[in-house]
């Protein structure tokens, strides 16, 4: 465990109050409800021959170097639970994952069941689950003021004896709303006749904001610096973003193709330039970060029953927009359990 490096608070923006209706059809800013917890072993997808997790950056099918079968996988192997208090921390891509059944907590923060909290949570090498994930939180939200009735700052749910902490956070602070909002204006009533050049007018500011939120001496590290001080002797995992888009052009869909050539490239490669930052940010604090991967295609342009994310309609799989779905968020699950 590093030595907790104390900062000065960068200072942040804070957005008005979020309504429910803010909640659907942007990136990361929460709905959803959710659907009991499923076996967590059917996340056979993301699993190699010898029983590891493919862990790797956004886009990539190929297996990436820090590829590893830990203590809890292939999920099970431990009888008792190795680690007794788990936090969970983070926004809408950690708290959603299926509409049709509420974990509880403020109606604003919209946990699901089939979080990926859950999902680990149902190993039996996991203890007790404290899940303090919110749909649209903020660094704010996690460091020092909640923007959702009832939810206090979630970085106070964390304790000496917390030993499993994991942490999705960043997406809304970057514009991942703003960013699916520009991809998509020209399919909105009223909107523009053709697609908007989302590079041009969003790239440079999105890419400056990744850079002072994740780079060192960011936020990001406050809240690496928070945990360590609160709860020195947790591991600490980092989520990234599970890729809306498809790698490859040949696995494109009707959305795809309606967003234009250039906005699919520019949302693959600002996707890929968020969870690099997050990989970055967690590596230099002394954590990790996963990301599981696929050989089959599990953007928003897959199969109904085989996707990770949806796009504008989630209706099919009881989920959000622009968010992951059960088996999204059971693949998560994996990749985390894989590099403990």
């Amino acid at each position: 465990m590093l030595t907790p490096r104390r900062r000065p608070f960068p200072s942040l923006s804070i957005s008005p109050r979020r309504t429910a209706s803010r909640l659907t059809g942007a990136l990361a800013v929460g709905a959803a409800l959710t659907l009991a917890v499923a076996p967590i072993s059917a996340a056979q997808s993301t699993a190699e021959a010898d029983g590891t997790i493919a862990v790797s950056s956004l886009g990539s099918s190929t297996d990436a170097p820090g590829s590893s079968t830990g203590s809890l996988g292939p999920f099970g192997s431990l009888a008792a639970p190795a680690y007794a208090e788990y936090v969970a921390l983070g926004d809408s891509y950690a708290a959603l994952g299926d509409n049709t059944e509420p974990a509880g907590g403020p109606t604003g923060c919209a946990r699901s069941l089939a979080n990926y909290p859950h999902q680990l949570a149902a190993n039996p090498a996991i203890g007790d689950l404290t899940d303090s994930t919110c749909g649209g939180a903020q660094v704010p939200d996690i460091l020092t003021v909640t923007q959702v009735e009832g939810a206090p700052p979630q970085i106070t749910t964390l304790a000496p004896d917390t030993d499993l902490v994991t942490l999705s956070i960043g997406g809304n602070d970057v514009g991942f709303g703003t960013i699916v909002g520009c991809i998509t204006a020209h399919l909105q009533p009223g909107g523009p006749q053709q697609p908007r050049d989302c590079r041009t007018l969003l790239g440079a500011t999105v890419s400056t904001d990744v850079d002072d939120l994740y780079g060192d001496g960011g936020a990001v590290d406050v809240i690496y610096d928070e945990i360590a001080e609160r709860s020195p002797d947790a591991t600490v995992v980092a989520t990234q973003y599970l890729p809306l888009m498809p790698a490859e052009d040949e696995d494109g869909c009707q959305f795809t193709a309606a967003i234009g050539a250039a906005n699919l490239e520019w949302a693959r490669e600002i996707t890929q330039e968020i969870n690099d930052a997050v990989d970055d940010a967690a590596r230099r604090n002394g954590h990790v970060s996963v990301l599981p991967t696929s050989d089959t295609d599990r953007s928003g342009c897959a199969p109904v029953n085989e996707r990770w994310v949806v796009f504008n309609d989630g209706s099919a799989n009881n989920t959000a927009p622009f968010h992951p779905t059960a088996l999204g968020q059971e693949a998560m699950a994996a990749a985390i359990a894989a590099a403990l």
